[in-house]
């Protein structure tokens, strides 16, 4: 079957890759490698912006996911109130046996969003950021339903004819190819059937230039985003949900273990015109030979219980008033309301 599959590529896909990209596969970070393990160790720090009198401290996080064998995704959050992400760090844990089924179903905007984000980079997944757009927009087409007929048509074909001279040799010589004729005008549609991309292009996506530079531009009615013309690389994106909005800007895409891409900086803006800054500080990707994802999070949990029960004894009085920095802001920590 997986050779089936090869030939079918190649017979299907030698005059496409200068075809627009689906709307989906943009939010599959296309411009990085496959993920080649089942266990991904994201790691990023966050940080609310400063106010004139407040400055809110960063946290820390370690975004685990786990990609089971029947496509299920568990996950493991790990909070640290310190950068060198100790196990004397860690001040929260969260386990999900199924992750994607909550973030798809937060109504939380701006929440939704960023763990849609995670996936997409971490996993190269767009099954959470479509679920976003199928919400929040009222063009959006999924790429089931936006499949090119007669492309399909030619593959289905084309799959039964190599089945069938695969189970039995002596009829190779009667068959004819799907892909293959003796008429002029058949063979010339059979040609553009073949260049045709397999999703009809999307009225939605625009090439336009800014400056000296070209860009797509996504207009869903609801979720707008941009991408690098080339790399489709996401730089800015927009969610509106009735008169509020959610924005998101992406910056200093890098490569993490040479492999990977995925943008060291991102700014999101939420409801409340309140800003995030995210930053990523690593990516690595594992086969995993030890413990499931589970006994790893209990592990952690039991260091969080440890932890609680050891800085409870040096909490200070609630009356005493919060500490503050040189510039006379007082250091708060607050939970970013991007985080479960």
């Amino acid at each position: 079957m997986k050779i089936l599959s090869f030939i079918l590529f190649l017979a299907f896909s030698t005059s496409t890759l200068a075809v627009a990209p689906s709307v989906e596969g943009l939010f599959r970070n296309p411009n990085s490698q496959d993920i080649d393990g089942n266990l991904i160790v994201l790691k990023a720090m966050i940080e609310r912006e400063a106010t004139e009198e407040e400055y809110y401290k960063p946290s820390y996080y370690k975004f685990i996911f786990s990609i089971e064998a029947d496509e299920r995704v568990r996950f493991l959050q790990v909070e640290y109130n310190e950068g060198k992400m100790s196990n004397d760090d860690i001040v929260s844990t969260l386990y999900l046996n199924n992750f994607l089924p909550k973030v798809k179903n937060d109504e939380l905007v701006e929440r939704s969003l960023f763990y849609s984000l995670l996936t997409m980079y971490g996993l190269n997944k767009s099954e959470a950021m479509s679920s976003i757009l199928k919400r929040y927009s009222q063009s959006f087409v999924s790429n089931k339903n936006s499949l090119n007929k007669e492309k399909v048509d030619l593959f289905d074909r084309y799959k039964k004819y190599l089945t069938a001279i695969k189970e039995n040799d002596e009829i190779k010589d009667e068959l004819k190819s799907p892909l293959e004729s003796e008429d002029e005008e058949e063979k010339k549609k059979i040609q553009e059937i073949k260049a045709m991309s397999m999703y009809s292009e999307s009225e939605s996506l625009k090439l336009i230039k800014e400056g000296r530079n070209f860009f797509l531009n996504l207009d869903l009615n609801g979720v707008t985003a941009r991408f690098t013309n080339e790399e489709h690389r996401l730089v800015r994106m927009k969610v509106v949900k009735g008169t509020e909005e959610v924005e998101s800007f992406f910056s200093d895409y890098i490569l993490f273990n040479g492999r990977h891409e995925l943008p060291k900086q991102i700014l999101i803006k939420d409801q409340g015109h309140v800003n995030y800054h995210i930053r990523f500080l690593g990516l690595n990707i594992f086969n995993n030979t030890g413990d499931n994802l589970q006994k790893r999070a209990l592990t952690y949990k039991k260091i969080e219980e440890a932890n609680i029960a050891k800085n409870t004894k040096k909490a200070p009085v609630e009356d005493e008033a919060p500490l503050e920095n040189d510039k006379g802001q007082k250091i708060l920590a607050k939970r970013p309301i991007l985080i479960y």
